[in-house]
């Protein structure tokens, strides 16, 4: 199939077909973020997890958030509050969309984060307190507000991750958000079919008073977010568990939430076996978790090292990668599909300094 593929620069839908399969290559690309004004871009073997370098492309400096959006990639651009925006080509390397960067309209730097939401809408946290809100119809462009956008957010908002609700839910999805002020909460809103949103009442949920929250993930009917401890000469780390009320949107902690994870947890990541990975920047670790079907976390071995990784992490079952910033590398590790165990597998010196890595697999139809 990819021999019929044109090898002229395509259009902003490759081949025809609107989900790339049947011109994009059929190996899984990992892409990575760096310390220059670089992407990285890696074709990834399923036998193996191994990585082969492809084309790098010019991209913002130091970005820490990336919204995969189809066929095409987003990026937080810290230096200029903007978005800059990528088609994925057939042969994984990319290519700039039409009008990108998108800018997102508020003076006070950022992005912190990005994140592209169902039915065709995209957010971004920003350092003034707010949260921006977009249309975005999945061409990776944004074409303008979503009624009241920005949203008050608190403080400083950080990560977001939405949750589907139920038909009696007020609205079809929640999206939540840490930071957002000093008392280790997390924001919750309902977005509405315009993609506007409304803070849930109980917002923000208090988790832990004077630590300060970062990456969340939804593993529905639960989200879980890492919180790390502002007390002097400490760096302690917890991830929080609480369970979603489908109906409204609102939070509560599960049993024993918060959970003791390794000092100064950077990032999480979850796979669709409810398998929760953390990466700890201060212990240059990498912990691994069950997650309940109570929402309770029990541990899963023992950390395994990650050399002296501070940054992103990205799946691709049975493979995690980890960016190890200071090493200007990716390492990779094995997890045990049943047991969720995660065992070194080896790294790969890459041409610039790794931030945060994004995977991108289109099967083929």
């Amino acid at each position: 199939m990819l021999a019929a593929c044109s090898s002229t620069p395509p259009p902003i839908i490759v081949c025809g077909d609107a989900n790339g399969g049947q011109c994009t290559n059929p190996d899984a690309h990992i892409y990575a973020t760096t310390t220059s004004n670089q992407i990285l871009s890696f074709s990834v073997s399923s036998a193996s997890g191994a990585l082969t370098t492809l084309t790098p492309t010019a991209g913002p400096a130091n970005s820490s958030s990336v919204a995969n959006v189809g066929l095409f990639l987003m990026f937080a651009d810290p230096s200029t509050n903007q978005v800059d925006s990528y088609q994925i080509n057939g042969d994984g390397t990319l290519m700039s969309v039409p009008g990108s960067p998108f800018a997102l309209g508020t003076a006070a730097g950022g992005p912190t984060s990005i994140m592209a939401a169902p039915f065709g809408f995209f957010y971004a946290t920003e350092p003034d307190g707010t949260i921006a809100g977009f249309s975005a119809p999945g061409n990776g462009t944004l074409t303008g507000a979503v009624p009241n956008s920005p949203f008050a957010a608190g403080i400083a908002p950080a990560q977001m991750a939405v949750a589907a609700l139920s038909a009696s839910a007020p609205a079809p999805i929640a999206l939540y958000a840490t930071g957002g002020g000093p008392n280790g909460g997390i924001l919750a809103y309902t977005v509405d079919s315009a993609g506007s949103l409304s803070l849930i009442t109980g917002s923000p949920f208090a988790v832990l008073p004077d630590w300060s929250a970062g990456s969340v993930v939804v593993a529905s009917p639960y989200v879980l977010a890492l919180f790390t401890s502002n007390a002097a000469a400490t760096n302690f780390g917890k991830v929080a568990a609480l369970s979603i009320d489908l109906n409204t949107g609102a939070l509560t902690s599960v049993p024993g939430s918060p959970f003791a994870v390794g000092n100064a947890p950077a990032a999480l990541a979850i796979d669709s076996s409810n398998h929760l990975f953390v990466l700890s920047s201060a212990d240059h670790t990498v912990s691994a978790f069950g997650i309940g079907s109570n929402g309770v976390l029990t541990p899963i071995g023992t950390p395994v090292a990650a050399g002296t990784a501070t940054s992103g992490m990205a799946l691709f079952p049975p493979y995690l990668y980890v960016a190890d910033t200071t090493a200007s590398s990716i390492l990779i590790f094995n997890i045990a599909p049943t047991t969720g165990a995660v065992t070194a597998a080896g790294s790969m010196s890459v041409a610039s300094p790794p931030r945060q890595l994004t995977v991108v697999n289109f099967p083929l139809i």
